[in-house]
């Protein structure tokens, strides 16, 4: 399972994006709401283009995550 690190764009619908990832097989595991990014699990790859109404970037989380 590979693990995905995605910011959000403003205003959006979160339940939207919500369904949309569980259609999709895509498991939100966390929102953290200050900085505007969502951790993501999948099996399959996930790319910014297919969410282009909700994130602004998405990138494989690599731990090395520093603020």
């Amino acid at each position: 399972m590979k693990t995905y690190l995605a910011v959000l764009k403003k205003n959006i619908n979160f339940q939207d994006l919500e369904k949309e990832l569980k259609k999709k097989n895509i498991k939100l595991t966390a929102h953290y709401e200050t900085i505007a990014v969502v951790k993501l699990e999948s099996e399959l790859l996930v790319f910014e283009k297919d969410f282009h109404d909700y994130f602004l970037s998405v990138e494989e989380d690599k731990d090395n995550l520093t603020i």
